[in-house]
């Protein structure tokens, strides 16, 4: 429980154990510190802000009541910098460097706002009963408790709120269209370092390599979306993931490695140069759909659309699904399936580009992969399932043990027994080699949206 009351700064002590200095053994022993090494300029900027601008309306410092029974004072438990800031600038012979006393001095004969003597403390019993406090302020996030820290991409959208832009809005584009497009997941964009991002996008070779070309802080992609899709998630990807430290990313010579590096691994193969078209940040449609990118010139210039969400499109979807909703909660360390995942939702199954039998392997090869986590992951409670086990019987096994234990519906299970038993069936390798050897028997869409929408429950299951 705490009180507000003004106090004068004549009565206040500051902290003898911050936590920034550790233990003190007089105020002019803190004086020292605050006048000494690189703290001395932070105070005095902060001195300097006061003077120009007042104290914060949104920080409230904190004082506890001093041991000394002798006389009524306070210690300072929260804003030990703060008043040590007003203390030099009310009395600037408290600044124990002769050279920063005449700059406090100058501070307080110029200053646009009055400095102030009695200021409003936050009063609180004890050290006991602050440190709840303190710790939420200092001591991180707490999960959503505490004070949440800006990064480079909070700042940016801060900025762009005013009507400006920091040096990283190319990046901070990039990254919005990535996650517009399901390209990235929200917890792989905040692995992402934006600094580092902005120095691959300022680096010609490399963008030349992502078919992009960047203008005062706007992506424009100058190869087909296809290929701007694949390269831009594999290298964000490959970012998140930890491929490459920031120290790795510094120079020239790193970052074109690095991104040829990723080229390779992920086949980008090459792409005729087009018009710069400006990427759009968009929202998915309905049913998990990616969302293309809107190049119309009207749609970019015009302010009454621009920023607007597409609609949209009519028609079966051209892909699964998008990272952003396929609904796996795939550990970080499995790689393999992480860039199933992401191929599957850059690759197209429909449409003039459409790759419907690469799509069913590789959904085959999900469903493989994830059948063998649920396995391994409950071996211990599952009746013993052989190596060389057939895809459908260990899809069967796993599907009827979590129908057993609660987390299949019956009706799930219906569905995901009758893939396994049909013929014809996606389980079945006869038919992966009739889509790969047979001109009769050919993916289509429809079929893998399908499959994928009656499949998806049981795989996400799986992990």
């Amino acid at each position: 429980m705490s009180i507000t009351k003004t106090i004068s700064l004549n009565s206040i002590l500051l902290d003898y154990e911050n936590a920034r200095h550790g233990e003190k053994q007089s105020q002019r022993d803190i004086y020292k510190w605050m006048t000494s090494g690189t703290v001395a300029q932070k105070v005095l900027k902060l001195a300097a802000d006061i003077s120009a601008k007042g104290l914060s309306p949104f920080d409230v410092m904190g004082v506890v009541p001093s041991k000394d029974t002798d006389k009524e004072g306070w210690v300072v438990v929260e804003g030990n910098r703060r008043v040590a800031a007003l203390k030099f600038l009310n009395n600037p012979k408290l600044c124990p460097d002769l050279k920063l006393r005449k700059q406090y001095d100058q501070l307080k004969k110029k200053a646009v706002q009055p400095i102030p003597l009695r200021v409003e403390f936050a009063v609180l019993k004890d050290f006991s009963d602050a440190s709840y406090w303190i710790q939420l302020r200092h001591g991180g996030e707490h999960s959503g408790v505490g004070v949440a820290s800006w990064g480079a991409k909070e700042y940016d959208s801060f900025l762009a709120r005013l009507g400006s832009r920091s040096t990283n809005r190319s990046a901070i584009n990039l990254l919005l269209y990535a996650l517009s497009k399901g390209l990235i997941t929200q917890a792989q964009c905040d692995q992402i370092a934006v600094t580092t991002l902005h120095r691959m996008l300022g680096t010609p070779a490399v963008r030349k390599e992502l078919g992009c070309h960047v203008s005062k802080g706007e992506v424009f992609r100058i190869a087909d979306e296809e290929y701007f899709d694949r390269a831009v998630a594999t290298m964000l990807i490959a970012m998140a993931n930890g491929k490459a430290s920031v120290t790795e990313l510094k120079s020239v010579d790193q970052r074109v490695a690095f991104v040829k590096e990723w080229k390779a691994a992920g086949a980008w193969g090459d792409y005729d140069e087009q018009s710069p078209k400006l990427i759009s940040i968009e929202s998915s449609s309905a049913g998990g759909a990616d969302v293309g990118t809107t190049n119309s010139p009207d749609a970019s210039s015009n302010p009454a659309t621009k920023g607007r969400p597409a609609k949209p499109r009519s028609g079966t979807r051209d892909r699964l699904f998008a990272l952003t909703t396929h609904g796996l909660d795939v550990p970080s360390n499995e790689t393999k399936v992480h860039d199933i995942l992401r191929e599957l939702a850059t690759l197209k199954h429909s449409g003039s580009k459409g790759t419907p039998i690469s799509v069913s392997f590789l959904l085959r090869a999900l469903l493989e992969l994830s059948s063998d986590n649920y396995i391994t992951n409950n071996s211990g409670v599952m009746r013993k399932v052989e190596h060389n086990t057939s895809l459908r019987d260990k899809v069967r096994c796993s599907a009827r043990h979590m129908q057993a234990h609660g987390k299949l519906s019956q009706d799930h299970l219906d569905i995901v027994l009758r893939h396994c038993v049909e013929d014809g069936g996606m389980l079945t390798i006869s038919t992966l080699q009739k889509y790969l050897h047979s001109v009769a028997h050919f993916p289509n869409g429809e079929t893998l949206n399908s499959m994928w929408s009656e499949l998806k429950y049981f795989i996400i299951e799986c992990w």
